[in-house]
């Protein structure tokens, strides 16, 4: 009696696999499918054929497009002849229109298949379900590929151009002796280089523009070790910076406003060259013209501006801005000086007291004057009394000399040796500058005149054009060689700091410490190293916190899925109460009942989620092989930085799975609770 006992129970026992079974059973769309399921997988297919030729014909349907065609955009033979032709590389417009096209139509007809196929295989609530999750996924993948790639290419961005360690002074002033301590840093194992770097705030001057920017005095041969620029150059050569000697003429000659102003007057003093921060050498125009709306700025005559009243006044009198003369009155004889008693004043107007008008005497009271001097009469008179210098013999009028600039043009090999800059492509454009212009230079640390302190200025010339991608670098950043940037900001021999290049970026807190080893051992307690992710902390913290905000907010389509399977498994609990009830009265455990329909919640989260990843990976691989047209013309694609991180596509796995088996946790729970009795009665109704 005892033995058939343990037979029954093990029949009752399920095997592991039949929830699984049961929830699968429950989601199949039946014998019968929908009837439009067909149709729609035709209209798919067809929608595939449409836009696969589209692709095909815009790849491969058209011959290459020469000049003179209409669809080329025509350009001025002058640029076409320097090199410049933005459209060399662009597809004719057809193409580029065929292209979008074959691509909307292929993602039209790929979606509308994979819903006709779903549905051909599931109900219809379970299609929708699993598409949601689907999309979510997919959201999430390519989003955070986006911002990945994002993140990577702006950290190569700055640590090419940017080293990755720094060794500047503590409150940011520049510092001497660094030279033996770079050198010793580059000796240390893991260093690929050591390069020291003064930097300055400038303004940029050409012939149409001014622009701010950044001076960066550098070693060109040590700086080459430790950053990407010679690299990155579109325009001119790196060794320009070196030799500047080599850098070509400008192709289009534009002049640049002189920066010595005109004299004032023709018996002025003609201004030197060479004296004042505002007289340094400058090359003009290939005729020499001179335009006449130049500044008015302070001249350095030997006389600093001092001009004789003797000889202006008459000239301005000429001029009538001077009322003439009064004629002098005779000389009255001198009276005996009368020696009056100190007493009480004998009348109100000598009870007042004279007040001293000039330093040179005191005016009476009551002059008819008014105590008005005529210059030209009191200038002779202080002359002959011996309190003023004695005039300068006029000068004759000598005829104008011809400008030295021509005279230097018609010789170039004697010409001043203008030093090279390295400007950024973003400048280039804002100034209209290429190589071989001529710019200024302009740093508020001048020199101090009887005017005022007068902005250094210096004349140089553009010996390259750098591209790096980054608008902050273009539009800032210029480069000069580090004597040159020392001799113009008057830095003496000290430079702001030392950049440092690693091997191994992985090995940055070892290199880090090696490059801080060497610091401690040259005594330079005032220094201090800072790595790249200290330097530009701010900007990752805030990229990191941006990725976080996206994937919770990406996360809430999911979320919207999984409120569609609540909703399902609910109706599933209603629907199926007679049959929840049957398996109950058959022997299955109320934990049976609750892996039930927990399982048709994961079976269409697993489903969605493998969908969307694999629909995800996809799309990041065509948007880094053929980019977007963000640029508002559909001629030109940019491809967008993509990079697919394997632990992000596992955390958007695992999180799409975890919001799904908690939306089917209360449908289960409350099947599992369901009595046989409750359930039969509730199916009746």
């Amino acid at each position: 009696m005892s033995r058939p006992r343990p037979a029954a129970s093990s029949r009752a026992e399920a095997p592991p696999s039949l929830h699984w079974q049961i929830a699968w059973r429950h989601l199949r769309a039946g014998d019968r499918p929908p009837s439009w399921a067909w149709p729609a997988v035709g209209l798919a297919l067809y929608l595939l054929v449409v836009g696969g030729g589209f692709v095909l014909y815009a790849l491969y349907g058209f011959s290459p497009v020469e000049s003179g065609l209409p669809e080329r955009v025509a350009l001025d033979s002058s640029l076409v002849g320097l090199g410049f032709d933005p459209t060399a590389d662009l597809p004719p417009p057809a193409q580029a229109y065929f292209g979008v096209l074959g691509a909307i139509t292929l993602l039209l007809g790929a979606g509308l298949l994979l819903g006709a196929v779903l549905s051909l295989v599931f109900t219809l609530l379970a299609t929708v379900i699993t598409v949601s999750v689907m999309l979510g996924c997919m959201a999430l993948v390519v989003v955070l590929s986006l911002m990945t790639g994002l993140e990577l290419e702006l950290r190569d961005k700055i640590l090419g151009q940017r080293a990755h360690i720094r060794v500047a002074s503590a409150d940011g002033r520049p510092f001497a002796d660094y030279r033996d301590l770079a050198k010793a840093i580059a000796d240390k194992p893991g260093i690929l280089g050591a390069s020291p770097y003064l930097q300055g705030e400038v303004m940029v001057r050409s012939g149409f523009q001014r622009q701010g920017g950044i001076l960066l005095g550098i070693d060109p041969e040590l700086h080459r070790s430790v950053s990407n620029l010679p690299d990155i150059m579109r325009e001119g050569d790196y060794e320009f910076l070196s030799h500047p000697e080599k850098i070509p003429e400008s192709e289009f000659g534009f002049e640049i406003t002189p920066v010595e102003p005109p004299p004032a007057q023709a018996d002025t003093d003609t201004a030197k060259e060479g004296q004042g921060a505002t007289a340094l050498p400058h090359v003009t125009g290939a005729e020499g013209h001179v335009p006449e709306d130049k500044p008015q700025l302070v001249d350095d005559d030997p006389d600093e501006g001092w001009e004789d009243p003797e000889v202006e006044i008459p000239a301005l009198r000429k001029k009538g801005a001077l009322p003439p003369a009064k004629p002098e009155k005779p000389e009255k004889p001198e009276k005996p000086e009368v020696v009056k008693p100190i007493g009480v004043p004998t009348s109100p107007a000598a009870a007042i007291p004279t007040i001293p008008r000039s330093p040179f005497g005191v005016v009476s009271v009551g002059d008819e004057d008014e105590g008005w001097e005529d210059p030209e009469l009191e200038i002779s008179k202080l002359r002959a009394a011996g309190k003023l210098a004695p005039a300068k013999p006029e000068a004759a009028p000598e005829p104008e000399p011809l400008p030295e600039v021509e005279t230097q043009l018609e010789t170039p090999a004697d010409m001043p040796l203008v030093d090279g800059l390295l400007i950024g492509a973003e400048k280039a454009k804002e100034l209209a500058a290429r190589t071989g212009d001529q710019v200024q230079l302009i740093t508020p640390i001048g020199r101090m005149t009887p005017a005022g302190r007068i902005p250094g200025v210096m004349a140089v010339r553009i010996a390259g054009v750098f591209d790096a991608d980054h608008y902050d670098y273009d539009r800032w950043l210029v480069y000069a060689s580090l004597p040159v940037a020392q001799a113009f900001l008057r830095a003496g021999d000290r430079v702001t700091g030392l950049e440092v290049k690693v091997d191994d970026l992985e090995q940055l807190d070892v290199r880090r410490q090696e490059v801080q080893d060497a610091v401690d051992a040259a005594g330079r307690d005032d220094l201090l190293v800072q790595d790249w992710q200290e330097l530009n902390r701010s900007l990752f913290s805030a990229m990191a916190l941006e990725k976080i905000a996206v994937f919770v907010a990406l996360l809430c389509v999911i979320l919207v899925a999984s409120f569609g399977i609540l909703g399902s498994n609910l109706m599933s609990v209603i629907e199926k109460s007679k049959e929840i009830a049957i398996l109950k009265t058959m022997g299955c455990t109320d934990s049976l009942i609750q892996r039930i329909f927990i399982s048709e919640g994961l079976c269409l989260g697993i489903l969605g989620g493998i969908l969307g990843i694999a629909t995800g990976i996809g799309l990041c691989g065509l948007l880094d092989r053929f980019g977007l047209p963000l640029s508002g013309s559909l001629q030109s694609f940019e491809q967008l930085p993509v990079a697919i991180d394997a632990f992000e596509v596992v955390l958007v796995g695992v999180s799409s799975l975890v919001i799904v088996w908690l939306s089917s946790l209360y449908p289960a729970r409350i099947a599992s609770r369901m009595r046989p009795v409750d359930a039969l009665r509730q199916a009746e109704r």
